[in-house]
């Protein structure tokens, strides 16, 4: 009887290492923070492309506004022209303060180019730049989303093995009397694996040679034996 509580004893330790390594995998899965600096990549991305939105689209109106005041004062300088030259002026004074309206306006119509070129470039190189960086985010999220996936299945699978691994733990333990799990327990607070075996005349816990008296004494599976040098149980 005595054998078998201990081979039940040595199978749970290795249930038990097995359950502590499915818990810690999934505590520390491998793409955690990969998938937290991919999700940082994503949201930045994803605000760049809202910002250069935006920005095109206040642009645009700049450029219509631009365009208009732009028309305006072509307009006004054709306008004095035609009265420079249609003889409605008769006065030199006159003529001077129109002409000199007509070159301020013709400087505001310079202003008024030099701006719409500067706002119709800035836009040609955000349509430029902004059909890769839609692109790059696209590949991006479908990393992140692929990612995540396999990552689920991968903790899944963890966890299933980790609930067929808790339910023979549970069957092994109604086979092992309650004072020798006791005993179990107690040692694992000090050691991670409390069950040791002999293997060459060595204890499997801490290398150490048993006696030979001991090492016949777990042969025989009489009682419970402990380690002399690390007080683990032998089996």
């Amino acid at each position: 009887m005595i054998r078998e509580e201990l081979n039940g004893l040595f199978k749970l330790q290795e249930i038990e290492s097995r359950r502590e390594a499915l818990e810690q995998a999934i505590k520390n899965h491998s793409v955690e923070d990969y998938m937290h600096k991919l999700r940082k990549i994503i949201n930045n991305l994803e605000k760049t492309l809202k910002e250069k939105n935006k920005r095109i689209i206040f642009l645009k109106n700049q450029l219509r506004h631009t365009e208009q005041k732009l028309q305006e004062s072509y307009d006004m300088v054709k306008q004095m022209e035609n009265r420079i030259y249609s003889g409605e002026v008769t006065t030199i004074k006159e003529l001077n303060i129109l002409k000199e309206k007509q070159d301020a306006t013709r400087g505001k119509v310079e202003k008024y180019e030099e701006k719409a070129l500067e706002i119709m470039e800035e836009l040609e190189n955000l349509n430029i730049d902004l059909p890769q960086e839609k692109e790059i985010a696209i590949k991006k999220k479908k990393e992140y989303n692929e990612k995540q996936l396999k990552t689920r299945q991968e903790i899944d699978k963890i966890k299933d093995e980790l609930s067929m691994i808790i339910k023979q733990k549970q069957e092994l333990e109604t086979g092992i009397s309650p004072e020798l799990l006791d005993k179990y327990r107690r040692i694992k607070k000090f050691k991670r694996e409390p069950v040791a075996s002999v293997l060459d005349g060595k204890c499997s816990g801490c290398m150490m040679e048993v006696s030979v008296m001991i090492a016949l004494e777990v042969e025989r599976h009489e009682g419970l034996i402990y380690c002399e040098n690390c007080g683990r149980i032998l089996v």
